[in-house]
């Protein structure tokens, strides 16, 4: 028996040369490696989520998350820690270039990954919270703040095995740390130059990950840098604040166009598509409830201008609307900690360059109106007493022909189908230079229903209070 057991022996021994043997002529391990190089948003969670998936997916034997960040939203830096801490695949911060910095909420990603890293000359630190429009908290709230994040600091350091007290102060003192500072107060693991110097001093550590214990092999390995894919390249552009409030007034303007002058169908295409990618960027993104009634309040109210030229102060409460919207959209009247260093906002730019296009819209209403009979403020009077008069066609309207009021003929034009000689018509308007707006008479009552709902409005419009200052 002696001799049977010498036999399982070497046929053990020789299972495992060989594995050992293909473990090192087979392919080498495979390390990912991403990169957040600007403001931490829910993009990136996206991202990382996406790399992690990839990475396990793919047998990768960890994951290199290059980091150079001012900051970003604490709600995504929660969301991004809660994935590098549950993630069954090794996770290596590692703060490159030099001169990178992982401020702010990057302190907390950065320590939260298995192995933390910087390379020479960057920093790390300058923690403190601050309100979505980047002002400080008020006492009581920020003493709130504080807790919560420190509190969060220690459960990371504890499974981490890094130096909680350290950390705190980037949060209780906005404290910041070179490189050399945070390895020698046990904020990183190690200091190094580049990347495979990176993943030679790694190789062989003994990790914690959400599948168990794991030993790195990354000396030699294959590196595969997974950038944004498109659509993360897409929202990333879609959910910038500038742009998503563009989209949406762009939008507007061509959803009003088509309404006032329907079947190009280019605008109205164009303007619903925007409106729905700049409220689909809103919704990736925190924002102030009441910013948004603001922005639909404005929309409305240019909508309602729209069909009213001339009225003014819808118009104007579009514009106040909008304004009021761009500062509250991403801020709060009563601040919250939405933010650490990288608050969101509209360019003050921006808001007055669009503030300024609303003007020269209302404005261009104001224009149409003029031209197209439907206020009843830019009518002069001698002309306004010929509305609802009844006339008869002498020469066929098509658009444009005449027709007799009293035995007096003017010029007439129709905006509906041609109306033959002979016919009975009603006066609904008047254009520029003095041409009726004519309807066929069975369908006056209708139309006048509407031009004097319309008139009533006219006479608080503010080109009516401007006409009769003038005339007074």
């Amino acid at each position: 028996m002696r001799w049977l057991r010498t036999l399982v022996l070497v046929a053990v021994l020789a299972l495992l040369l060989q594995h050992d043997s293909l473990a090192q002529n087979g392919r080498p391990p495979l390390v990912l490696v991403m990169d957040i190089d600007g403001p931490i948003e829910p993009i990136t969670e996206r991202y990382l989520s996406r790399v992690i998936d990839k990475a396990e997916s793919r047998g990768a034997e960890a994951i290199v998350i290059r980091i150079d960040t001012p900051g970003g939203l604490i709600s995504s830096m929660r969301n991004i820690t809660e994935q590098l801490l549950n993630s069954p695949v090794p996770t290596i911060a590692y703060v490159w270039p030099s001169g990178a910095q992982a401020a702010s909420a990057g302190t907390i990603i950065t320590i939260a990954a298995n192995i933390a890293a910087m390379a020479p000359a960057t920093n790390i630190g300058a923690a403190a919270p601050v309100s979505g429009t980047g002002e400080d908290l008020p006492p009581t709230l920020r003493k709130k703040v504080d807790e919560d994040i420190t509190a969060l600091i220690r459960s990371i350091a504890g499974a981490r095995g890094r130096n909680y007290e350290a950390i705190e102060l980037t949060v209780l003192e906005a404290k910041a740390y070179t490189a050399d500072e945070a390895l020698d107060l046990d904020v990183i693991d190690h200091v190094v130059v580049d990347l495979d110097s990176l993943l030679n001093v790694i190789d062989g550590a003994e990790v914690e990950t959400s599948a168990g214990p794991r030993t790195l092999r990354t000396a030699g390995a294959q590196i595969d840098e997974l950038g944004r894919s498109l659509v993360e390249r897409f929202l990333d552009i879609l959910t910038n604040p500038n742009v998503t409030y563009a989209l949406i007034l762009l939008g507007t303007y061509g959803v009003i166009y088509e309404i006032r002058d329907p079947g190009n169908f280019g605008p109205g295409v164009l303007g619903v598509l925007g409106l729905v990618l700049g409220f689909a960027g809103i919704g990736l993104l925190p924002v102030n409830f009441t910013g948004v009634v603001l922005l639909v309040a404005g929309i409305l109210l240019l909508l309602l201008e729209s069909q009213l030229d001339g009225f003014g102060w819808a118009g104007i409460g579009a514009v106040i609307c909008w304004i009021l919207a761009g500062f509250l959209l991403f801020g709060e009247i009563f601040p919250e900690p939405s933010a650490l260093d990288d608050p969101l906002e509209i360019s003050r730019w921006v808001l007055a360059l669009f503030g300024a296009v609303t003007v020269a819209v209302i404005a261009l209403f104001w224009v149409l109106g003029r031209g197209g009979g439907k206020s009843e403020a830019f009518i002069p009077e001698h002309e306004r007493r010929l509305i609802a008069q009844s006339g008869t066609v002498v020469d066929i309207l098509n658009p444009s022909g005449e027709i007799l009021i009293d035995s007096e003929q003017f010029t007439a034009m129709t905006e509906g189908e041609d109306i033959g000689e002979g016919s009975s018509v009603v006066v609904t308007g008047v254009y520029a230079g003095g041409v009726l707006k004519v309807v066929d008479s069975g369908d006056a009552p209708m139309e006048l229903t509407r031009r004097s709902w319309r008139d009533r409005l006219a006479r608080f419009s503010l080109a009516h209070l401007i006409r009769q200052r003038r005339d007074h």
